[in-house]
């Protein structure tokens, strides 16, 4: 299936370096498309986890550096890792429901940083293992089909948007600091705002609404005093990554849950791989094509990898980006160098993050709120995209199901060992493991099922808002 929305003619090809204003105005659109991803994020994970501002802070200044570092090593291909494309990294908005998971699933009989320090152990684990697997995407690809990836990322969309919910009411119902109706006021002006934006016809306005939905919604907040800014005082000049923040180990039942989500991650990469290789006019299923792909997912787990050991979360691809592509012209990855850099200097500046850090939670959940729907929407869009012989809604929606009562009714299961409860209990691992054993048994997947579906989710409206499939 191709999209005729990806034949976008060039101004500046593949191996063409534009002039340094070219170069700039591309990499300061670039910026503008990831920074309110890559740093909402930390924050929802953060906040999720109820961490502490300064631990906050480091996860979102962490991320924003490992994100330009990761960028550098996509966008410059050293040996095999890396795919040579203007294909921009950041924090990955799949893993937030499975990452505090985790992290509530450790803290029984754990601190708050030997439980964080375990999830982030297990992911860096867990990013070494898709390191392998990733070499053998042309195989993986006939299993983790259309139906399996869109019943994963449906299931991740719902539990987002429940949890976002539920957050929501708990600040609604917390009235010692000010009224519970501003809270919503304020949630409901930042999601109006944002999805205004989202629908407007202006290219550089659908991408960059997070952040501009985030700066309206704390400029009002502040004006109604309801921003603290003593967090601010404590923090650093400089911000530095440090490998010894949290004691990092490894926990089985962890691995167990983030496993299936690198997977599902990856088979989202290869769609936006595919996405820039045609916006960079190049060809695709050719061997040239597979080197790249293989080189991506490498980097983007070997990126994962560094992300762990520096103490903050997964890293991927960036879909928003094709479309600034698409907006500029320019392709080349030489632009993403500066990219990198601008993040990494954001990054190593602690008030850039104590920003964020100190932002009301409604403001937050007022933007994510509706990129968690938007999450939702991709995996249907992505079951609806995959081929039609294939396409299974009865399958799809009998997963999703049965992820959703398993997390209901298995902690009630008194003799389970807790492991494995702590496993079932998860929908995004059940439904899509119920998706790929349905699968198994219904027809064998086929090559241009995953292939179609890749392609159909890179172009679509995820652009703007899919990390949270990511």
């Amino acid at each position: 299936m191709s999209d005729s929305r990806l034949n976008v003619p060039m101004l500046v090809g593949l191996n063409d370096r534009p002039s340094a204003g070219k170069t700039l105005l591309a990499s300061l659109q670039h910026v503008l498309a990831v920074f309110g991803g890559i740093v909402t994020a930390p924050l929802i994970i953060a906040l999720g986890m109820k961490l502490s501002p300064a631990d906050t802070a480091y996860l979102v200044s962490s991320s924003l550096v490992i994100s330009g570092v990761a960028t550098l090593i996509q966008v410059s291909r050293v040996g095999p890792i890396g795919s040579g494309l203007l294909s921009i990294q950041g924090t990955s908005f799949t893993f937030i429901g499975p990452l505090i998971f985790s992290y509530y699933t450790l803290l029984n009989g754990a601190s708050s940083a030997q439980a964080l320090g375990a999830v982030l152990g297990t992911s860096g684990v867990c990013a070494l293992c898709m390191l392998v697997l990733v070499q053998f995407v042309e195989h993986l690809r006939r299993w983790i089909t259309s139906n399996v990836s869109g019943t994963a990322v449906a299931l991740i969309g719902i539990s987002l948007v429940w949890t976002t919910l539920k957050n929501l009411y708990g600040d609604y119902t917390r009235v010692e600091l000010y009224p519970g109706w501003w809270v919503l006021g304020l949630a409901l002006l930042v999601f109006v705002i944002t999805l205004i934006l989202v629908r407007t016809g202006n290219a550089l306005l659908r991408m960059t609404s997070i952040t501009i939905g985030l700066f309206v919604g704390f400029g009002v907040a502040w004006a109604l005093g309801m921003v603290d800014t003593a967090p601010l005082n404590a923090m650093p000049n400089v911000f530095v990554p440090s490998v010894t923040q949290f004691p990092l180990s490894f926990d089985l039942t962890t691995f167990l849950v983030l496993m299936p989500v690198y997977l599902i991650s990856a088979t989202e990469s290869l769609g936006d791989l595919t996405a820039t290789s045609k916006l960079s006019g190049l060809a695709i299923n050719n061997r040239a094509f597979w080197r790249r792909v293989r080189g991506g997912l490498s980097g983007d787990a070997l990126n994962s990898f560094i992300a762990a050991i520096f103490c903050t979360f997964p890293n991927t691809t960036f879909s928003q980006n094709n479309g600034v592509i698409r907006l500029t012209g320019v392709c080349s990855p030489y632009v993403g160098r500066f990219v990198a850099v601008m993040l990494v200097v954001l990054g190593l500046f602690p008030i850039v993050g104590g920003f964020f850090v100190i932002m009301p939670a409604a403001v937050l959940s007022g933007a994510t709120l509706l990129m968690f729907i938007m999450v939702f929407m991709s995996g249907l869009m992505i079951v609806s995209g995959g081929d039609a012989r294939v396409r299974n809604w009865p399958l799809v929606t009998a997963a999703v199901i049965f992820g959703l009562v398993c997390s209901v009714v298995v902690p009630l299961i008194s003799f389970l060992p807790q492991w494995l409860k702590s496993f079932l209990q998860f929908p995004i691992s059940t439904g899509a493991i119920c998706a790929f054993v349905l699968e198994l048994f219904r027809t064998k997947p086929t090559l241009s099922d995953t292939e179609s579906s890749g392609n159909q989710h890179a172009g679509e409206a995820q652009d703007v808002l899919s990390e949270g499939a990511q």
